[in-house]
């Protein structure tokens, strides 16, 4: 598929070609290629299929969709447009799609009851089932034990042993292991064929252990205790950074909302499905240690009614990583959105938005520009149509993407200092801010102003003072950063209300969730800044929480059965997370009460930390002079620089670029920046609601007049 300059018409109106296995159904034929565009529906290529196939009229047929980051067949409803859903593949599985079982559309036969036909998969089943029970009776021999699919049973537990058995495992394939009610998951970094419906079907409604250790298994657990228990469940996804986190979420989600729908693709699992790649797309960069890094926490919401049912969804996001855009590491990227709108945009966008190469812009030519095996411009064409399933109108869009370049643009601007006067300064390449201006929609005047001075309000005047330089550059970054945080809330709270479900907001409706919660991982890179800080802090009390549930409040309960063990020693980090958190003297409350002084350094900082903690096993500070200290974490010791802890801590625009983007033409900057988005949105069902009572009031009033003048 080559880009050209038409770029949207191309993505609205070119004919694709489906392949469309058709597996026993039609014998002798591998695929069937099959015409369609991107509003052709799942039941017009079906009928194209029964057609060129000469199949059974008189039998009901269903388009499923594999996808490798699923492996379970989606039913497509009939209304269902399979181009849409194929543009949301990766490139490699566009450009290769005959090799491997992953990502193809598949032709089902559907049973009387509703059930598809899989052909010889039950058998499969019934036979693995048997063989199960014959050998739990005796009457077969139980496999050689080379490994242990549950640490519990392990005759030696030891971290030798624990470890081997892991490597064991991992040698064979064998990428899950349990730890009682724990899974453990190590990333195989490829594509493992255990997520077909064969293992769908097999860990429906089985007990957890039963079975080889599946991610499925977890789900489904959770699902149906849930039910039974008419008790909201969490599963947790801990891990470090590029162990696989996200990908365990897909997988969990999409089996939860398979549970619900039987195999077919309800909308809220379409929504969740064009979600993720937004999410990604804003929310993801490459990092040194992962080239799709989650640089934000995520927990996703999946509602139920009693009876199983999705209703609804919801996503909260936690400690977007802001930083990221004004500067990254040795070998980072900023966030992944910006190279796919340069490199994917039309040339009627690059006019547009002023776009211009990635080596151009600030906040992007600091480290690399390209990631191996990536094709920029299919991720944008993927985005746009996420965006699209996710709710977001052309319009919006274009808004979005004005916005962003905004941003590119904003960090190009430069400062000098004037000649003739010391602490006054100027910018030195003005040409940037005409464009700034007309892609934020501001006057040029006051966004100089904004950039360059401060006013400062004291008793009976006001005070317009110049920036020292090191003070501009640090605004001009803020206003980016708060600027892109502002989107990405936005982005995320739009995606709520894609997936609200109107049954959420009924009060008689009884509802159940499953949340899954996705945060970073633990991370301790060569230079460790405030965002490691509360990124291992989140971890810290992840592990506490797993503490308290896995060995105190369980052990405690053995007491009070009066059941006879061996007391199991444990490593409790509540003194690590007394030291950050406790007030009145935690690290992150010592830090608030720095951050509100005018005059406090880096040092002052550092030295408050001293005087407060000295004494404490859990921090240590350098025996030379570094602005540095160490926390001893549950996961090793950490040093932090404190270089930039109060500025991040206190990182918001002033008043006078509040006020400017305020002033902004464009209603969708102005109303973003400085408004909780929640009332803005229930101002807007407010003002819709008063707006029907008016309009059926006129009507009714036009209807008495006709009536009326009849007579």
């Amino acid at each position: 598929m080559n880009i050209s300059d038409g770029g949207r018409r191309r993505f609205e109106d070119n004919e694709h070609t489906l392949r469309i296995y058709p597996g026993t159904i039609s014998e002798g034929t591998i695929y069937c290629p099959v015409p369609a565009r991107k509003n052709t529906t799942a039941a017009e290529v079906i009928d194209t299929l029964i057609n060129k196939l000469h199949l059974d009229k008189t039998k009901c047929y269903v388009l499923a969709e594999v996808k490798e980051f699923g492996g379970e067949e989606w039913i497509l409803n009939p209304t269902d447009c399979p181009v849409q859903r194929m543009m949301l593949w990766p490139r490699m599985a566009l450009e290769n799609r005959l090799s491997g079982e992953d990502y193809r559309f598949l032709l089902r036969e559907k049973n009387l009851d509703g059930s598809i036909h899989y052909g010889s998969l039950q058998s499969w089943l019934r036979v693995t089932e048997e063989r199960r029970r014959m050998v739990e009776r005796g009457f077969l021999p139980q496999p050689q034990q080379k490994d242990f699919d549950d640490l519990c049973s392990l005759p030696d537990l030891n971290e030798k042993t624990l470890l081997e058995n892991l490597r064991n495992r991992f040698k064979h394939e064998k990428i899950y292991t349990y730890v009682g009610s724990i899974l453990i998951v190590i990333n195989p970094f490829k594509f493992l064929p255990i997520y077909n419906p064969k293992y769908v079907k097999m860990y429906d409604n089985h007990q957890l252990g039963k079975l080889e250790p599946h991610i499925y298994a977890v789900a489904d657990v959770a699902y149906h205790a849930m039910l039974q228990r008419k008790k909201n469940q969490c599963i947790v996804i801990s891990g470090e950074s590029g162990s696989g986190k996200t990908q365990s979420t897909n997988f969990l989600i999409h089996h939860l909302t398979a549970l619900s729908q039987k195999g077919f693709a309800s909308g809220v699992e379409q929504i969740i499905l064009g979600a993720g790649p937004v999410l990604e797309a804003f929310g993801n960069a490459k990092t040194a240690h992962n080239n799709n890094s989650s640089r934000f926490g995520k927990f996703i919401q999946v509602n139920y009614q009693e009876t199983g049912t999705v209703l609804g969804a919801y996503v909260e996001k936690y400690l977007l990583e802001k930083s990221r855009l004004v500067y990254q590491e040795h070998n980072e990227r900023n966030y992944h959105v910006f190279y796919y709108l340069l490199a994917g945009a039309s040339e009627e966008e690059r006019l547009a938005f002023h776009l211009k190469q990635p080596e151009e812009y600030h906040y992007l030519n600091q480290n690399c520009f390209s990631v191996e095996g990536e094709d920029l411009r299919h991720d944008f064409e993927r985005l746009q149509l996420a965006m699209e399933m996710v709710g977001f109108l052309p319009k919006t869009r274009r808004q979005i993407f004005s916005l962003l370049s905004a941003i590119l643009h904003l960090g190009n601007i430069c400062y000098k200092k004037k000649t003739y006067r010391d602490d006054s300064i100027d910018i030195c390449n003005p040409e940037v801010l005409p464009v700034v201006s007309e892609l934020l929609e501001v006057k040029e005047e006051m966004l100089f102003e904004a950039l360059v001075t401060r006013k400062t309000v004291t008793v009976g005047e006001k005070l317009i003072l110049p920036y020292k330089l090191a003070e501009a550059v640090t605004v001009r970054n803020s206003m980016a950063k708060s600027l892109y945080s502002a989107l990405f809330d936005w982005i995320v709270f739009r995606i709520n209300h894609a997936l609200l479900n109107s049954k959420d907001l009924e009060r008689n409706t009884k509802t159940l969730s499953i949340g899954v919660l996705d945060i970073f991982g633990f991370e301790d890179y060569e230079n460790n800044s405030f965002e490691q800080f509360c990124i291992n802090f989140a971890n810290e009390r992840l592990q506490h929480y797993f503490n308290q549930h896995i060995f105190k409040l369980e052990q405690e309960e053995y007491r009070t059965e009066g059941i006879s063990w061996h007391n199991i020693d444990y490593i409790d980090n509540t003194c690590c997370i007394n030291l950050i958190s406790k007030k009145p003297t935690g690290l992150l409350h010592l830090l608030d009460e720095e951050s509100n002084f005018p005059q406090a350094t880096n040092q002052t900082l550092l030295d408050k930390f001293k005087h407060q903690h000295e004494e404490n096993s859990y921090i240590e500070f350098p025996a030379v002079m570094e602005p540095a200290f160490t926390i001893k974490h549950y996961a090793g010791k950490v040093k932090y620089g404190v270089k930039d802890f109060r500025e991040k801590n206190t990182d918001h625009m002033r008043p006078d670029i509040v006020a400017l983007l305020r002033s902004s033409k464009n209603a969708f900057i102005s109303g973003m920046i400085g408004i909780d988005p929640v009332a803005v949105f229930r101002w807007a069902v407010l003002r819709a609601f008063f707006r029907a009572i008016v309009a059926f009031r006129e009507a009714g009033k036009r209807h008495i007049q006709r009536k009326t003048g009849k007579k």
